[in-house]
């Protein structure tokens, strides 16, 4: 896998697709603004969804909608090897 396929993890950010182009945004943006956009995470392009609550002390979180092994931001699963998702969103 080349350097470029595999995106250096960044667990606050995920991919929308807006337009039939993948945008980086941070997960506030991600759950708000483009709330109904379809994610996928920035590593390993498996879909994700944004968790999080509303409370005084907003909190986001990245979820794999299935976990993979070899995603760096799935810290309890991962392999060690980055590659990506088996079933990657182009």
């Amino acid at each position: 896998m080349s350097d470029q396929a595999m995106t250096k993890p960044n667990a606050n950010r995920c991919e929308v697709k807006v337009d039939g182009a993948w945008l980086a945004v941070s997960l506030i943006e991600a759950q708000g603004t483009y709330g109904t956009a379809e994610k996928r995470c920035p590593s390993c392009h498996g879909r994700v969804a944004v968790a999080g609550s509303y409370a005084a002390v907003v909190k986001r979180t990245l979820m794999h909608r299935r976990v993979h092994d070899g995603c760096p931001l799935i810290s309890r699963g991962y392999c060690g090897t980055p590659s990506l998702h088996p079933e990657a969103v182009e």
